[in-house]
Parts: C-alpha cells; sequence; structure tokens
C-alpha cells in the first residue's frame, strides 16, 4: 500500500519537518508527512514514513548584533 494526499491524491510525498504538536502523534507510532505537490501536511504509521526521503535542511538564522 503505498501513501498519497488526502488533499490532492499525490504520492509525491515527504517526511515533514517534527513539531511540538506532533508528540501525542509520535507516540501513537504516527509520523509528520508533507505533500510536494500542495503543500499540505498529514501523518504516516512509522513503517510507511520510513520509506520516505528525508525533510530538507532547514536554513540558517543570520543573526546580526
Amino acid at each position: 500500500m503505498s501513501l498519497y494526499c488526502q488533499e490532492c491524491g499525490s504520492t509525491n510525498l515527504r517526511r515533514a519537518h517534527f513539531r511540538f504538536s506532533d508528540v501525542f502523534g509520535v507516540l501513537m507510532l504516527r509520523f509528520p508527512v508533507r505533500c510536494r505537490n500542495c503543500k499540505s501536511r498529514g501523518h504516516a504509521r512509522l513503517h510507511e514514513a520510513r520509506q520516505l526521503p528525508d525533510p530538507p535542511a532547514r536554513r540558517a538564522i543570520a543573526r546580526t548584533s
């Protein structure tokens, strides 16, 4: 069974960045995923999310003092 986006039906998904609000889902073995086409966010089971690519690296914030 392959993952698909609940909004647009695309199978072009990736793992999403972890948020504090995802803690309860992780306890239920569901991890955040994001659609690359419509940018909607959802959750997938652990064994399904493992097969997806990692989220892109976050940009470093340039701090000026």
